[in-house]
């Protein structure tokens, strides 16, 4: 049954989500691929807490329904989709507009076999600066509570685990022109939040597993490198820095290798990419860049087992395979996510899938109703560049 209820979903055509509905099977009934299904949703939801994961959240009314997939043929949505760049050329995807200050609900979902665990916390991200040597600073906030299975942080030890956390924001990014993040700002404020917030745990709580987290974050926090690399696990960051602002062929597209962390006390995982820019703006007139790629790691299978505290049967020394997939909805004008997507997967016994789902809370219901705002794109020429629509 489609229609538009009473809601704050009222701004969008909904679907009223029965019981017994999955993910699974309303995709299937509507012609539609889960995934394309959950990101729509989730780019236009109003809550945190109504982003969808491996399936719908228990309390999920209104599932949020794209009208082009309704109402427009493939070829129509095709000619109402406005091309990139007319001529050709090469394209620059710069920081140089990148003034926002937007709140994002974050998604994490870490599916391990069968058993998949979801995290959701709000993030705001907002520009901070421009050095004169074409470095960004951006501030980084994390808002409210975190929620582990749609549920707040409840037990001692996830209650010790965020407000330990807490330290680290506001943080301060400094992002390279090519949109990755290489440094941190503000690390003796951190240092001395963490002091402050140190003292303030101790009141409340005592024993080994206090001393756990006191360990930890005195360990990450002797000096700016030891915190730096302890973020290069940060999968917020990694997401949403990944280097993506670069200039790119005319081809649109770039191969390279992309490096992202997964659980586990390791070095991260690396995958040889494609990324590539879409030669047309979507629906929404979001600019659109897919990075689609393989596993290019030599470690075992017995070797990841082992990280992962996965039962070892025998040793094996075969490869894994695995697979990367990310995909960037872009504002055309700041060239800064709208909504991101990336999943990584391991292809063990057991296998992993660790995804990450960000979408702009911002205004979400004028992004699907005010008129289409023009279009920019900067145009690489060999001695001369301009904005072109």
């Amino acid at each position: 049954m489609l229609y538009i209820p009473e809601s704050s979903y009222e701004d969008h055509i909904t679907y009223k989500i029965k019981k017994g509905d999955t993910l699974l099977s309303v995709a299937k009934d509507l012609g539609i691929e889960p995934s394309l299904l959950r990101s729509y949703h989730n780019l236009f939801c109003p809550s945190l807490k109504d982003l969808i994961a491996a399936d719908f959240p228990y309390h999920l009314e209104y599932l949020i329904l794209a009208p082009e997939k309704l109402e427009l043929t493939d070829e129509e949505k095709e000619k109402s989709r406005k091309k990139v760049s007319r001529n050709d050329a090469p394209i620059n995807i710069s920081l140089n507009n990148a003034v926002i200050n937007n709140t994002y609900g974050v998604l994490y979902t870490i599916e391990n076999g069968k058993h998949v665990t979801t995290i959701k916390q709000e993030i705001n991200v907002t520009w901070k600066a421009k050095s004169e040597n074409n470095f960004y600073f951006f501030e980084i906030s994390r808002i409210g509570n975190i929620y582990i299975n749609d549920t707040k942080a409840s037990t001692m030890a996830e209650e010790i685990g965020e407000k330990s956390s807490a330290a680290l924001y506001p943080l301060i990014l400094v992002v390279d022109e090519t949109g990755e993040w290489v440094d941190i700002h503000n690390f003796n404020e951190i240092k001395e939040r963490w002091q402050d917030i140190k003292e303030q745990i101790s009141h409340y709580y005592k024993g080994e597993q206090v001393e756990k987290y006191f360990s930890i974050y005195d360990k990450n926090l002797e000096d700016s490198d030891t915190l730096y690399l302890s973020l290069l696990k940060d999968w917020f960051l990694n997401a949403f820095f990944n280097g993506i602002h670069l200039q790119y062929p005319s081809s649109l597209s770039i191969q390279k290798e992309i490096s992202f962390p997964f659980m586990g006390k390791t070095e991260n995982l690396n995958y040889q990419v494609n990324q590539v820019i879409d030669d047309h703006f979507d629906v929404d007139n979001f600019l659109v860049i897919d990075i689609n790629g393989k596993l290019d790691d030599e470690r075992t299978k017995t070797d990841f087992e082992r990280i992962l505290n996965l039962p070892v049967k025998e040793y094996s020394a075969e490869k894994v395979s695995g697979d990367y997939r990310a995909k960037y909805f872009l504002n055309p004008l700041k060239h800064m996510p709208e909504a991101v997507f990336v999943s990584c997967t391991l292809a063990l016994d057991s296998p992993q899938k660790y995804t990450v789902t960000i979408s702009n809370l911002n205004d979400k219901a004028e992004m699907s109703t005010k008129p289409k705002h023009e279009l920019f794109v900067e145009v690489v020429q060999p001695k001369k560049k301009w904005w072109q629509l």
